[in-house]
C-alpha cells in the first residue's frame, strides 16, 4: 500500500529523468520504431483503434483524477487545456466513435504536439517512479501512433475546408488560451513562456503571436505533405467531370 500511495504522492521533489539519457533515448526509440511498423504494416485495424484511444483515455481520465483528488495545482496544470492533451482527448474519441473530423485535428495537432513533446521533456517535479512519467510517456507515444496511423495507414486526409476549420479553431483556441493563462497565472498550450526558454523576453502579445504563427505553419506544412496527391487527383476528377 505504501507503494500504491508513493507512486500518486503530491509532495514535490527534484525530478530526476535525465534528457536524453539511456531512458530517454530507449523510449525515443520505441516512439520511432514503433511509428515505423505502424506504417510499414499498411493495414487498418479496428482493435487498435478502440485499443489505442481506450488507452489514451484511462490514461487522461487518471491523470485528471490524480491533480483534483491530490489537489496538485488542479486549475493551473491539471486541465485539459495544453495542446496534447486536447489532442489525446479528440484522438481517442475520434478512435473509439469513428468520428472523422475529430480524428483530423487530433492527429494534425498530435503528430507536431506529440513529437515536440518527446523531444523537449516538460515533466513534473516528481523523481521516478511516479504516476506523471508514466503518464507523460504513455500518452505522447499512443497519440504518436495513433496520428501516424491515422495519416499514413488510414489516410484519412483532410479536405480544404477541413483544413480552414481546423485552422480558425486552432486559431481561436490559441486566443482563448492566451486570457485564460492571464487569468489564473498558468502557461497551458505555452501561450505564457515557452517550455525551452526561447521568446520569454519577448512583448507577451508579440510571443503570443509567434506562437500562434509556428502552430500554423507546422499544420499548412503537414497538410502540404499528407495531402498534395490526393487534393491534386480530387480537383482533376472535377475538372474532368
Amino acid at each position: 500500500m505504501g507503494k500504491f500511495y508513493y507512486f500518486f504522492r503530491t509532495s514535490t521533489e527534484q525530478n530526476n529523468f535525465v534528457n536524453f539519457g539511456i531512458i530517454h533515448i530507449i523510449l525515443l526509440l520505441i516512439a520511432f520504431f514503433g511509428s515505423l511498423l505502424i506504417i510499414k504494416s499498411k493495414k487498418e485495424s479496428r482493435l487498435f483503434e478502440v485499443f489505442t484511444g481506450s488507452i489514451l483515455l484511462v490514461q487522461q481520465l487518471t491523470l485528471y483524477l490524480w491533480y483534483f483528488v491530490g489537489n496538485y495545482n488542479f486549475i493551473r496544470e491539471g486541465l485539459p487545456l495544453f495542446h496534447c492533451r486536447v489532442a489525446i482527448l479528440m484522438l481517442a474519441i475520434g478512435l473509439i466513435f469513428k468520428k472523422d473530423f475529430i480524428c483530423k485535428m487530433g492527429s494534425y495537432w498530435g503528430m507536431f504536439g506529440s513529437i515536440s513533446a518527446l523531444i523537449f521533456l516538460g515533466l513534473d517535479p516528481f523523481s521516478f517512479p511516479h504516476i506523471t512519467q508514466f503518464s507523460y510517456f504513455i500518452g505522447h507515444i499512443l497519440l504518436l501512433w495513433g496520428s501516424v496511423y491515422l495519416l499514413f495507414v488510414k489516410k484519412i486526409g483532410m479536405s480544404k475546408d477541413d483544413f480552414k476549420k481546423i485552422l480558425i479553431t486552432t486559431n481561436l483556441y490559441h486566443i482563448l488560451i492566451f486570457f485564460v493563462d492571464r487569468t489564473i497565472n498558468a502557461n497551458y498550450a505555452y501561450m505564457k513562456s515557452s517550455p525551452i526558454g526561447i521568446g520569454n523576453n519577448l512583448n507577451p502579445f508579440l510571443y503570443g503571436f509567434i506562437v500562434m504563427m509556428i502552430f500554423n505553419i507546422v499544420l499548412s506544412i503537414e497538410y502540404i505533405i499528407i495531402n498534395k496527391k490526393e487534393d491534386s487527383s480530387v480537383e482533376e476528377f472535377y475538372e474532368v467531370a
